[in-house]
């Protein structure tokens, strides 16, 4: 479908794109084991994608092949944007209108955090011909030697945050680059009329108290809920929303689930009632996340516990909640005992057996954390959900499987491995068996089980009867000894191990 943008907004026949929520990444500029896998990996996850929750980062495309158009319906970013390690000719995202800078991106060596960080790329130009706001942050522009065009942009339209500025090395002398079109009345993004940048706050009229205009006349002002511009005055004609979008309208806030009737004195559900998700207004949470008090949350609050997606209240002695710390290792394990949910992410990996030094991102030294045994897992017996992701990449002669999680029944995936985005990631262990005999739904991510020479059953088990949706990729392949079958009582759906208490359906006889 052709699509076209009119003064940085869609054509109702680009409308046609459904709206699309993406969870966006925090791996900032680290080096991806596979270069292929990280580009479907980022393919995957922001293609039709037109609202990213958190940092859009693009890093690591080396390729000067490599197809980016799938990143052309972007139109808002909740968190930073990071372009790093880049070397195709251009990078274009047509109808990025607004940065949030909700989450920044900071270096060690400069006190300012970022809501744009473009840097050690060699892509000749990047065009972002819509982008009108940067809410929060500065903008840092550096060591990309061959960057056109970028140092002719007026910062000072885009840039909204106070302490926000642009920080820059332009190494391309000006002759080397293209003219802008001669219609730019100013800077431009790359060649072409439809590269020029636009004005809507630099050029107004005094009167427009909001500082954004859709004309310099004095009665040319912006909406006061509008970001980044607009086409005309009203909450309908604004590019992007400083509070909340919703259905084509900027408004101050949401509508509530439920309204008070002073008739009969009252609460009642509010049939045009809908979740505050972000910026956004939502009739349903996205799956990934809970509902909670006509909000989208990450989490339940302590006196209340997850339950069909909400946040309902704990009648009773309230489950003990822990968060996931990360790593698994010698300090921190016996913070894990009697918990039931953990808030978090767990990673077992080959240094919480063999124990390791922590190193610093500003490379001094932490703690030394000791070696322990895999029996000290049985301190998550008791776990019933992991909210994050569980990333297991442990060899030991004595970790042979994962027992230990036996009672463990939701994997949330409110947090992904950025490898696959999986919530579920076992790969080189000498795990023998899972045995997660109780694991009954994987809510979001993919599942990754690879590379364990060891393991058996896992490839034959159906793992559509635990993933929530069909969009949840699977890649297994498990490759142990032969010879192991599941128990005659269990159904074709698989089994987590040895014996008919492994198997994930019983079939009707055994139950008779």
């Amino acid at each position: 479908m052709t699509t076209t943008l009119v003064d940085g907004r869609e054509t109702q026949q680009d409308m046609l794109v459904k709206e699309k929520i993406c969870i966006g990444t925090n791996g900032r500029m680290s080096v991806p084991p596979n270069r292929e896998n990280h580009y479907k990996n980022l393919r995957g996850r922001y293609t039709n994608c037109t609202y990213v929750d958190g940092n859009l980062e693009i890093t690591w495309i080396q390729n000067g092949s490599i197809d980016l158009s799938f990143l052309q319906h972007i139109r808002e970013v909740t968190g930073y944007v990071l372009i790093s390690h880049v070397d195709i000719p251009q990078v274009i995202l047509p109808r990025l209108q607004i940065i949030r800078g909700r989450t920044m991106f900071k270096l060690n060596k400069w006190d300012d955090e970022f809501g744009l960080f473009v840097s050690f790329s060699q892509m000749n130009t990047l065009e972002l011909p819509a982008l009108r706001d940067i809410i929060n942050g500065s903008a840092g522009i550096f060591n990309n030697y061959n960057l056109c065009h970028l140092d002719t942009i007026n910062w000072d339209e885009i840039i909204s945050d106070p302490q926000g500025r642009i920080k820059h090395s332009f190494q391309m002398m000006p002759t080397q680059c293209p003219s802008c079109h001669h219609s730019c009345e100013a800077g431009c993004w790359g060649e072409g009329a439809h590269n020029c940048q636009k004005f809507s706050k630099l050029n107004c009229s005094p009167q427009c108290s909001q500082g954004r205009c859709f004309g310099s006349k004095p009665g040319e002002c912006c909406h006061q809920f509008c970001a980044g511009g607009c086409t005309g005055p009203t909450q309908q004609d604004c590019l992007a929303c400083k509070n909340f979008y919703d259905d084509g309208v900027c408004k101050q806030e949401c509508p509530p689930m439920q309204i008070y009737n002073p008739t009969n004195y009252l609460w009642e559900p509010n049939p045009d009632g809908k979740y505050v998700y972000g910026t956004t207004c939502v009739r349903n949470c996205p799956e990934h996340l809970l509902r909670d008090n006509g909000a989208c949350v990450r989490t339940c609050l302590p006196n209340k516990m997850p339950q069909n997606g909400e946040c309902v209240p704990f009648n009773g002695p309230c489950p003990k909640t822990c968060p996931g710390e990360g790593v698994v290792h010698s300090d921190n394990i016996g913070k894990y005992k009697d918990c039931i949910i953990i808030e978090g992410s767990l990673e077992i990996l080959d240094q919480t057996f063999a124990g390791y030094q922590q190193v610093f991102a500003n490379f001094t030294f932490g703690p030394r954390y000791t070696k322990i045994h895999p029996d000290r897992l049985e301190v998550f017996s008791t776990v019933k959900e992991i909210t994050g992701y569980i990333n297991i990449q442990g060899d030991h002669p004595d970790f042979t499987n994962l027992s230990y999680f036996r009672n463990l029944e939701v994997v949330g995936g409110r947090q992904l491995k950025e490898h696959f985005f999986a919530s579920v990631y076992i790969v080189k262990t000498s795990l023998r068996s899972l045995e997660l005999k109780s694991l009954k739904r994987v809510e979001s991510g993919s599942i990754v089980i690879l590379e364990n020479s060891s393991l058996c059953f896992a490839d034959n088990i159906d793992w559509s009867k635990i993933t929530k949706s069909n969009d949840q990729d699977t890649i297994v392949l498990s490759v142990g000894a032969s010879g192991m079958d599941c128990s005659e009582q269990c159904t074709s759906a698989g089994c987590w191990g040895k014996g008919p208490e492994q198997c994930l359906k019983l079939n009707k006889k055994a139950i008779n």
